[in-house]
This record gives C-alpha cells, structure tokens and sequence, in this order.
C-alpha cells in the first residue's frame, strides 16, 4: 500500500511539472508569436528625422503586452471615413501633438484620413502655429467657427459640432495631448465598431478625474513630491525627459506641501521619493485622488504633476502595461471627452449640443439613449492639464518633458514650435515699441 501512495505522489508531482512545463512553454510560444507577427506588420514606420535618427517603431510600447487584435487589426470596410477633430487653442501643447497626428495619418500607416482643427482662438501666435501646420501637411483641414467670447472655455463648445457629416467617425480629442500610444486610435476603431451599442468610447487617459482614480487603484503612480528650492529657465533646449536623470527628493522640516506654491519665475522640477520606506505614497498628492469627476484629480495641479512624472518614469522604463485594462463602464456617471471616438451620426443626434459638451455626450444622452460611455484600456493617451489646474501645472517642466520625449522618439519632422519663438517674437515687439 505503501509502495502504491509513493508512486502516486511521485506520479503526482510529475503531472505538475509536466502541466508546469507545458504552460511555460506555451506562454513562450504565445510570445513568440506575438513578436513574429508583429515584426511581419506592415507600416510605414522607418520616417527619419532631421538628424539622421529613425523614430519609434509602430506599437514599440506595447510588445509582449498587447495582443494581436490591436496591432494586426485592420481597417474596417464600413467606415467612409476616419477623421481625427483636435478642439485648436494653445500652440504650446498641440505643436507637440502634431508629430503624433501626423505619425496616425492613413499615408503614414496610421489609420486616420486627415485632421481638423477647430479653430477656438483669436490669439494671433495661436494661429500663427496653425496656419504653419495647415501649410506642413496637404491632410490638415480647418473648421472656423464663431466665438462668444475669446476664451475658448467660456464660449461653450456645441458650436464645434456644426459641421459633422453623419458616416464619419471622429477621433475627437483636445489640443494639450501630449502622448498618444500607437494602439490608441486602432483600439478605439475597434472598440467603436465591434461594440456600437457604446454611444461613446473614451482612450485610456492619463491625468483625467475618474481615470486617475484608476489608474492609483493599479498601482500606476509613484512617489514624487515638487523640488522646492530650484528653478530652471523658461526654455532649456537641452532638456532630458528621462526621470532616472533626477536626484532623490530631500525632506525639509515642517514641508506642507498643501500649503506650498512654486516660484512664478521658470520651471520647476517633481524629484522621486526614496522608496526603501514603507507607505512612500502616503503623503504625496495621489492620496487625495478620488473617484469623482469633480474630485481634486480634476481641481488639484499636484495630483496631475505627479501622474505626469509617474508617468514618464513607466515609459521610460517600458512598463506602460500597469495601466492597461480591456473596458471600464463609468455607468452614466461624467466621463472626460479629452480624447473620444464617436460617430457623426450619434453627434447628430445629439443636436443641439450643450455649451458643456462632455456633459450633454457622457451623461445626457446616454441616459436618454440607454448607450453607455466606455473607456477602451488598451491604448493610452495623455492629457496634459485642465483649465483648473494650468496655472501650477505651466510652473512645472512636464510639457517641456514630453517635447523633449517626442522630438527623439516621434517627430518625423520639424517640429513647428518651440518656446524660444515666443521669445523672439515679444523681443521684437520690445524692440518696435521703442524705437
């Protein structure tokens, strides 16, 4: 009997490391399957910059990490035309996200057919980058609508939608983009097409309320607190992106950092927390993120710089997988619309729109139509700032940060604006007034 219950066990533990054995080996089967199909994808990723360099190659983030239904995914038949519709305002952030425009174009192997900016300012060196952008690329179009007022926040936004056709698809997202992943618009194609009982279907978004709440929850955001006694010029055109170039946070006695404010002259950095300390989190302004879509994710500049740093940190490390998910239902609750895919005929349908579109798309009617507002997670985008949080957050040197990342990385091209032409610009204004 003895001899029995020995072979059993031996026989036993020789099952699971078979059944142990043949599990590694299809997980490495599956990934080198994933590898070999996607080096066999064909795109047209090999543009040169100016100096000589290739940019990243089409889905570079997401290898090993993404299955084929997004990077093999194709075109579908039934869609006349795929749009992206950027609301234009601010030429700092959106010369930044014109490489990643460009880079999705139709011609380029992306999978959108041409851009339209809708022009929302009246702000003479804002259309000065748009009338550069428009001569740049033959894709490029331009919807001129009648403001209000000459802010383009408290114009409202219905008007923008005026001139949507209904059987085209809108990748509709704000100007201060400034980071598309390339699974992106495919996942959101997809996500649209396949499942068109969803009225609207949201990117992964960095830096939006509900989102960042999310994105906490996955163990995302690390430890990073503002440095307090430095500051950087305004332009520095030798900027570094990379966080592990960063020194290590020093604590100062009696730091509160709710009461803490940067200089208004330059830009500050956030420094990583040493992390050999338990509960590194704790006192840095994640711990506040809330799952609200008014919450302080929305309010709070600090909770933003430092998704924003956090981020940065997992691209550089090519760990962009922690924030990936399949599908996230906000349940009829505020959903952000920083980056969207939507039907024109669901736009449509939707006239008139309210002055607070992401409201009247997100809740309004998809209460009324029983459709539901879903994030898509395997694509991310990042969303550098809301109107609330823009006057800390252009005091930091996230935005210069991600410049720096997408001239190396992204940029085909020549990049169309660079903060040093605003310098030139008012100097010789200066220069006119007196003389």
């Amino acid at each position: 009997m003895g001899y029995s219950r020995m072979n059993i066990v031996a026989s036993s533990v020789g099952l699971v490391m078979l059944l142990t054995f043949l599990l590694w080996h299809q997980q490495e089967n599956v990934s080198l399957l994933i590898s070999s199909s996607l080096n066999n994808f064909d795109t047209k990723t090999s543009s040169i910059q100016n100096d000589g360099q290739k940019t990243k190659e089409r889905f570079w983030s997401s290898k090993g990490h993404l299955l084929p239904s997004v990077w093999d995914y194709k075109r579908p038949n039934n869609i006349k035309k795929i749009m992206g519709l950027v609301f234009y305002g601010r030429r700092q952030p959106v010369s930044i996200l014109d490489c990643y425009l460009k880079r999705n174009l139709a011609k380029n192997g992306g999978m959108l057919d041409g851009v339209i900016f809708v022009e929302r300012t009246k702000d003479a060196l804002d259309l000065g980058l748009l009338h550069r952008m428009l001569d740049s690329e033959p894709a490029y179009e331009k919807w001129h609508i009648e403001m209000a007022d000459d802010d383009q926040f408290t114009s409202g936004f219905g008007s923008s939608y005026d001139r949507v056709e209904d059987d085209v698809l809108y990748i509709k997202m704000d100007d201060d983009i400034v980071f598309m992943e390339d699974s992106v618009i495919p996942s959101l194609i997809q996500k649209k097409v396949e499942h068109p009982e969803h009225y609207i279907v949201s990117a992964n978004v960095v830096n939006q309320p509900l989102l960042s709440w999310v994105h906490w929850s996955l163990n995302t955001v690390k430890p990073y607190l503002p440095e307090i006694n430095r500051t950087s010029p305004m332009v520095n055109s030798s900027m570094d992106w990379r966080p592990s170039q960063l020194p290590y946070w020093t604590e100062y006695q009696n730091f509160k950092l709710d009461e803490w404010e940067p200089s208004d002259h330059g830009l500050h950095r956030w420094l990583p927390v040493n992390r050999n300390k338990h509960h590194v989190l704790e006192n840095t302004p994640i711990k506040q993120a809330e799952y609200n879509a008014f919450g302080r994710g929305w309010t709070q500049w600090k909770i933003g710089a430092q998704e924003h740093y956090s981020f940065l940190e997992n691209l550089e490390k090519d760990e962009l997988w922690q924030y990936k998910f399949d599908t996230w239902d906000f349940q009829f609750e505020r959903m952000g619309i920083q980056f969207v895919a939507m039907m024109g005929h669901d736009i449509n349908i939707a006239k008139p729109i309210e002055a607070d579109d992401e409201n009247h798309f997100s809740c309004t009617m998809t209460r009324q139509l029983g459709r539901s507002a879903v994030a898509d997670g395997r694509g991310l985008a990042v969303h550098y700032s809301f109107g609330v949080q823009r006057e800390g957050m252009q005091k930091t040197d996230v935005l210069e940060r991600y410049r720096a990342f997408a001239l190396e990385n992204i940029c085909a091209g020549t990049m169309l604006w660079f903060p040093s032409h605003d310098e030139k610009h008012y100097s010789q204004q200066d220069t006119k007034s007196r003389s």
